[in-house]
């Protein structure tokens, strides 16, 4: 068993990390271009849910990809990061959620960039804490996204969204 001297967990990918003040949504998934984790911010296009891609500016983002309830299912697995390639996916619209942080180092009420040109070691859609982090790419300002606090031991972060 673990003992945990300082700080548990943070939680896992996608996981609404509070449940007392949110608004969750759900979206029909763009089966051309499904979101492809959970956590990572999410927009709409022709009325249906896409990840950011390439280009995307802060502000087009209506929301983070939420992991389903229960967490463990026969589609996804405990811990399991790929939402399903179509179908219904909920959104959170405002609220507060654990999300895996790419590169840097969060601070409470720090603004969270999302990675909208690949370079180095991140990719497009990747959670990182600055327009240009060290390990390559650039980032978006998410409008209404900061962090709440630095990442646990596995890289998970809470953010909070619209609050």
């Amino acid at each position: 068993m673990v003992a945990y001297a300082t700080r548990v967990p943070a939680g896992f990918a996608g996981t609404v990390s509070r449940t007392d003040s949110l608004t969750i949504e759900q979206g029909i998934i763009d089966s051309g271009t499904p979101p492809t984790a959970y956590g990572a911010f999410t927009k709409v296009v022709a009325g249906k849910i896409q990840p950011l891609a390439s280009g995307d500016a802060g502000t087009v983002s209506n929301g983070l990809a939420v992991r389903p309830y229960p967490a463990q299912s026969t589609t996804n697995g405990l811990g399991a990061a790929t939402p399903p390639t179509s179908g219904i996916i909920d959104v959170l619209r405002r609220g507060y959620m654990s999300v895996v942080l790419k590169l840097g180092t969060a601070a409470k009420g720090g603004q969270v960039y999302a990675v909208t040109t690949a370079g180095g070691t991140v990719v497009v859609g990747d959670i990182v804490t600055a327009a240009s982090p060290a390990g390559g790419g650039t980032g978006v300002a998410i409008t209404g996204a900061f962090f709440t606090g630095p990442a646990d031991a596995n890289g998970i972060v809470e953010v909070a969204y619209n609050i």
